[in-house]
């Protein structure tokens, strides 16, 4: 994790601007003509940065909530921070190292990760490490004024490789709150217990009732069963009913898009923290560092983690391989069950010292402005907006049908459901990937369920039992749809599985629910998940009891006002399902000028058969292996072609009257 790459040749020098300094010379007189600075840049003032740079940070720096003006400089790009800290120590008499201490040797087991400073060795080898970027770079040179020699033989590090020593040292202490942190200080929300005793006395009730019904009046019951599960399908028809309503009424490319408002100044650039999960994922490193080189945000301001299993051997190489960028950072999460994504993020997300953090895939490859577009939304929002979802665009849609049904889906929930779902402020389920988040408000409700396999969807929900809200932008995110059968059916079932646990999770205390999230919220919540995955398991038999109602009225007989009835409602809503979402379709690929050929609406009864396979599957698992994470292969589709793609395609993808709004995707449902 990191202390790994510690194997280099621990060198005092750095790299600025293509050429090498010895950090360990020592600093010749400062122009006394010059214009007084502050401390932490005034040794700055012979040559070594531009006059009139050291001037707008020393005065930038005395307005409030600016940042010292070391910072000001760092951000704005005309210092590097690797050659201003290392210049620093040479000032102060201390050592300055790339690395920080051995983990192995910290005096201090309990260390905070926000340390400015920690002891490592003993006797002759003892030695003070600081973070000056952690204790204030202004702090760090008024007190060495102060109090000079106060640093002799110290060694200055970045504020990153403290934390990564401290992080290891106290391994099994983030394991354990990575695992088990949610289910100690919040149970009511941890997925770890997958039913309660009240749910399961209210199934086996139903299931009770039931059978009891089936023996003494078969025919009333069948009738009065086909009847409640038709209202699960009305249910799911009104809603996209309203959708393709609202989406006349939202702007394309979202609501209240940033692409347009006025952008705060570099200097007040705030940390962004970008985490990937990876496993069995070797082959999409060098992509994916590529493609996070991108992102349009300053390196100084921006850091990577890049999250392995310990065990994952190759894809750990395939990184070390890499000479990685300033800012990213390998860190190795140790073995232990559930072997999930959201228990890998949750593990790094200790580490995480942005005042925002995203999260991305392997196979990811956002759109450079995304990161922009979703600080410039967080800013021009009130701090109830705790996360912004970016939308997922699908670049091998036209591989086969598989992908680009997978493609239809992901256009009608990117760009379709969960805008609208904003624009009404109601609950929205997070895709698993391009969430950009708040760090303290993600740290406050908990994180991320290591033990749901829809982590997403699941803290879409608590971040608004929480009081907090969601939003979408439109810059996208590329990803690759399964485009072989057997991934497609893996990768769905942990989906419906994850909702079947959200579903259950979020149905535990009713009343604490509603009040929560009000009776509105709670019926949207119960629409958008729990709806779309009954109607989803019941769909097969569905066809087949509209199929056996067909056939009675083909052989005539009479037949009561209540059959009939019954029959023609059962028509109605099946039709109404597939009607409803093709218009769904056409009004999204209206919106962002996606092209792809209607015929393909007219196998969606196939499509939507694949999905109720995936979510008996899901329900199977849920009941046997509940914790199970079937990894999605990647690379698949033209891996060659899926390596470099080009943001010009974009063009096809775009919202109709936007230059930089993109659509993305997500979960279709019978």
């Amino acid at each position: 994790m990191g202390n790994g790459e510690q194997a280099e040749d621990r060198r005092t020098t750095t790299r600025t601007a293509g050429h090498r300094v010895n950090t360990r010379s020592r600093l010749g007189a400062v122009p006394s003509a010059l214009v007084p600075l502050p401390a932490d840049i005034s040794f700055l003032q012979d040559g070594a940065v531009a006059a009139h740079h050291l001037a707008e940070a020393a005065a930038l720096s005395r307005k409030p909530g600016q940042g010292c003006a070391s910072e000001i400089l760092i951000a704005r790009g005309h210092l590097d921070r690797d050659w201003y800290e290392a210049r620093l120590a040479d000032l102060l008499g201390a050592h300055h190292s790339r690395y920080g201490p051995d983990p192995q040797e910290l005096a201090d087991a309990n260390a905070s990760l926000d340390s400015a400073a920690i002891i490592a060795g003993a006797g002759k080898n003892r030695k003070l490490f600081v973070a000056p970027q952690t204790a204030g770079y202004l702090f760090v040179a008024e007190m060495v004024q102060k109090n000079p020699g106060c640093f002799a033989n110290a060694v200055f590090c970045s504020a990153m490789a403290l934390r990564l020593a401290i992080f290891e040292k106290r391994k099994p202490f983030f394991l354990d709150h990575a695992v088990h942190g949610l289910r100690r200080n919040k149970p009511h929300y941890s997925a770890f217990r997958r039913i309660t005793g009240r749910q399961a006395a209210w199934a086996s009730g139903m299931v009770a009732a039931t059978a009891l019904a089936l023996y003494l009046a078969p025919s009333i019951t069948l009738a009065f069963g086909g009847l409640l599960l038709s209202v699960f399908y009305l249910a799911i028809v009104l809603l996209r009913s309203m959708l393709v309503a609202l989406l006349d009424r939202i702007p394309a490319g979202g609501n209240g898009n940033a692409t347009g408002m006025h952008q705060p100044p570099p200097e007040v650039h705030p940390a962004y923290s970008i985490m990937v999960a990876l496993h069995d994922e070797a082959g999409q490193v060098g992509d994916l560092v590529a493609a996070l080189e991108k992102l349009d945000w300053p390196e100084t301001r921006r850091e990577v983690l890049l999250v392995c299993e310990e065990n994952d051997h190759e894809t750990i190489s395939a990184i070390r391989q890499i000479r990685l960028p300033n800012g990213f950072h390998l860190v190795a999460c140790p073995h232990a069950q559930p072997k999930t994504k959201p228990k890998a993020l949750a593990f790094a997300l200790p580490l995480c010292s942005g005042e925002y953090c995203v999260i991305y895939d392997a196979e990811d490859r956002p759109h450079p402005s995304q990161l922009r577009e979703a600080w410039t939304k967080f800013t021009h929002s009130d701090a109830r907006l705790a996360c912004l979802q970016a939308p997922l665009v699908i670049h091998n849609h036209r591989h086969n049908w598989l992908t680009t049904m997978f493609a239809m889906e992901y256009q009608a929930q990117f760009l379709g459901m969960l805008p609208a779902l904003e624009h009404l402020r109601a609950p929205i389920p997070l895709g698993g990937t391009s969430n950009h988040f708040r760090t303290g408000v993600l740290r406050e409700v908990g994180g991320w369920d290591p033990f749901n396999v829809t982590e997403d969807a699941d803290l879409g929900i608590r971040l608004a039992r929480s009081g907090y809200r969601c939003g979408t932008i439109s810059a996208p995110t590329f990803e690759e749809a399964p485009p072989v059968l057997d991934v497609w059916l893996k990768q769905r079932t942990r989906w419906l599985k994850g909702w079947l646990q959200t579903i259950l999770v979020h149905t535990r205390n009713p009343a604490g629910a509603r009040r929560e999230l009000g009776w509105g919220n709670v019926a949207m919540f119960h629409l958008v998940i729990t709806a779309i995955v009954i109607s989803m398991l019941i769909h097969p038999g569905f066809l087949v009891l509209t199929a056996v109602q067909a056939m009675s009225l083909g052989k005539g007989g009479h037949h009561g006002i209540a059959h009939l009835w019954i029959t023609g409602m059962t028509f109605f809503n099946l039709a109404a399902g597939y009607t409803t979402y093709a218009a769904l379709v056409i009004a999204v690929r209206q919106r962002s000028r996606w092209q792809v050929s209607g015929l393909y609406l007219l196998t969606l009864p196939a499509y939507w058969l694949l999905i109720s396979v995936a979510g008996w599957r899901a329900l199977f698992q849920l009941v046997t292996n509940p914790f199970k994470w079937e990894k999605t292969a990647h690379g698949l589709s033209n891996p060659s072609r899926n390596a470099n793609i080009g943001f010009g395609s974009l063009q096809a993808h775009q919202p109709a009257g936007s230059e930089n709004r993109k659509s993305g995707g997500g979960h279709a449902a019978p």
